[in-house]
């Protein structure tokens, strides 16, 4: 027989709560009622005043854009370096290159494609420089054609061999039967094929307590039935204890919602194939909180085949008895 659900209103902790604003700064742990951390990981924060250029760092940029960002950007810069060259090459007049067009539209398009041929040094002679401006133009296109093509290839590779974890956690967290009595609980699992081992858990609470008629964030962190795990083949379901000394002691979902509570999740673990460290974080607000469920079985349970979870019902709840 479980015990009674939380009831009571959202109290100072019987714990000590963390002496620190976790890194995030006083106005943020403290004044600003945003939410402090997404769903997916990122912060709620921005720096400005930095500057176009004080801010820009090319590598970094370019290798975290997404493949489609990434992709179009290299084939923007592709086409305007070939419409520039080719409006160099008008520009050195109507004899610099041979068998040009006559009209202003053929001169271009003719002008771009000999740019395109030089620049990934196809080279099928049907247009040809005549002139010593034009053989300056080539030389140097086929410079910017070597480097441009070093670059790329650097930065396909770097994407490439960039590892990418991903660790998905489900979209609530529960507050579910536990030991004759309750648990704070949310699910993750690994979705790479490579296995993630020695992975650890730490879950911290923000909430904001009135003080000298000022609300203030307060952070505690959350006491675990096992904080870290050897192995990760299949889900982990983490759980926090609400017991006497957890700070959600006699809280009630009202409660929760009032404080502007969000519980906040970082994970870390070690990649097995690579031996790449794995990060990643996520919080849930009260809203994503459910009371009095239970999660869904992810088991596959099929006689004479290996042990399974299906991944589709990580965030699947269901009614607590």
């Amino acid at each position: 027989m479980s015990a009674a659900p939380p009831t009571g209103p959202m109290e100072s902790p019987p714990v000590e709560p963390i002496g620190n604003d976790l890194g995030l700064g006083r106005v943020v742990a403290q004044e600003s009622r945003q939410r402090m951390l997404n769903p997916d990981g990122s912060f709620n924060a921005q720096r400005g005043g930095l500057g176009f250029w004080a801010s820009l760092n090319l590598y970094h940029d370019l290798i975290s854009l997404s493949w489609p960002m990434f992709f179009g950007l290299l084939a923007l810069a592709y086409l305007l370096l070939n419409a520039a060259f080719a409006g160099a090459y008008l520009a050195a007049g109507p004899g610099a290159l041979s068998e040009l067009p006559a009209d202003g539209v053929g001169r271009f398009w003719a002008c771009f494609f000999f740019s395109v041929q030089t620049f990934g040094t196809i080279g099928f002679g049907h247009v040809y420089p005549r002139s010593l401006t034009a053989d300056v133009l080539v030389t140097f296109e086929a410079f910017v054609g070597l480097l441009g093509v070093a670059l790329a290839t650097g930065m396909l590779f770097a994407r490439f061999s960039r590892p990418r974890h991903r660790l998905l956690f489900s979209r609530c967290a529960v507050v579910a039967p536990y030991r004759g009595g309750w648990g704070l609980m949310f699910r993750l699992v690994n979705a790479q094929r490579t296995q993630v081992i020695e992975v650890e858990a730490e879950v911290t609470v923000a909430y904001f307590k009135q003080v000298e008629e000022q609300a203030v964030r307060h952070f505690a962190r959350l006491k675990l039935e096992r904080d870290s795990v050897t192995f990760f083949p299949l889900a982990w379901t983490v759980v926090h204890p609400i017991d006497e000394n957890s700070p959600l002691w006699q809280v009630t979902p009202e409660g929760l919602r009032a404080a502007g509570t969000e519980v906040m999740v970082s994970i870390r673990g070690l990649d097995d194939a690579v031996y790449d460290p794995v990060r990643a974080r996520t919080s849930y607000q009260a809203d994503a909180i459910r009371w009095h469920t239970r999660f869904s079985d992810l088991y596959l349970r099929r006689p004479g085949h290996p042990v399974s979870i299906d991944v589709r019902r990580l965030s699947e709840t269901e009614p607590a008895g």
